[in-house]
């Protein structure tokens, strides 16, 4: 299990993308710096059922829509596919997924931010989600984490209870996604222990208890966080035997970061 980390270093990108057996690359995209021409070049690659959708949209259609452009331009550039001609299937779990191809994927979006984690690893989840202070947050993770979660969520100072309640919520979302269900399987299905060590001011390690009945419980499994600087959580999931070097781009070819 590998250490939450902070402000990934995104570096420019270039066209045709190559990925290693061993990589998890991850594009970030900043909603609010997407534009005309990027929702143009985004229905223009749209399928019909994806038009389709956006137009049922009442609220967070633009979102929708560039979300489609991040997912279809990135995997364009690992497919050799046109944007337009990449065609989706579902597992019988509802996963998305590229039919007869190695390249996987998993796309999240929360607040501002939309996020596309893209590996040769099947098993692969991510997560983001905009830290929301006005909610019950330990009245919700009374309910639907697991009991020793919330026992450790609770005996945090106040002021990292809203940290602490997402970084939770993040890796199980983002387990959920790797193994292709919803979190309606039961979130405290997986019990996770952000543990510290003994270095004072460290990041604490991810530890993860799986229940022997979910789908691929007893792979190896590596789970990896990042907080952007505004504290909008990220986390990463995927089946692997060892952590995977992860490599950070900006779908914007922009610094997200200062």
């Amino acid at each position: 299990m590998t250490n939450l980390n902070h402000s990934p270093s995104i570096p420019p990108f270039s066209t045709p993308m190559s990925l290693e057996h061993q990589q998890v690359h991850l594009w970030l995209l900043d909603l609010r710096h997407v534009g005309e021409w990027h929702s143009r070049a985004a229905l223009s690659v749209m399928s019909a059922e994806e038009q389709a959708k956006a137009e049922k949209f009442i609220r967070g259609k633009e979102s929708y829509i560039a979300s489609r452009w991040l997912l279809r331009s990135c995997l364009a550039r690992y497919t050799g596919t046109p944007a337009a001609a990449i065609t989706f299937a579902r597992t019988d779990k509802g996963k998305p997924y590229i039919p007869h191809s190695d390249i996987h994927f998993s796309l999240s979006h929360s607040g501002h931010w939309a996020l596309l984690a893209v590996s040769r690893t099947a098993l692969l989840g991510v997560d983001i989600e905009a830290n929301r202070r006005a909610r019950d947050l330990p009245g919700i993770a009374e309910h639907y984490f697991h009991p020793q979660e919330y026992a450790l969520l609770s005996s945090q100072p106040a002021d990292d209870q809203t940290d602490y309640f997402y970084r939770l919520w993040t890796l199980k979302e983002a387990f959920f996604k790797a193994i292709g269900l919803g979190i309606s399987a039961g979130l405290e299905n997986i019990h996770f222990t952000l543990a510290s060590d003994n270095n004072p001011g460290a990041p604490p390690q991810i530890r993860a208890a799986i229940n022997p009945t979910l789908p691929h419980a007893h792979a190896d499994w590596q789970f990896q966080q990042w907080q952007l600087p505004e504290g909008d959580s990220i986390a990463l999931a995927y089946a692997a035997t060892a952590p995977q070097p992860t490599i950070w781009f900006d779908a914007l070819a922009a610094p997200a970061f200062p």
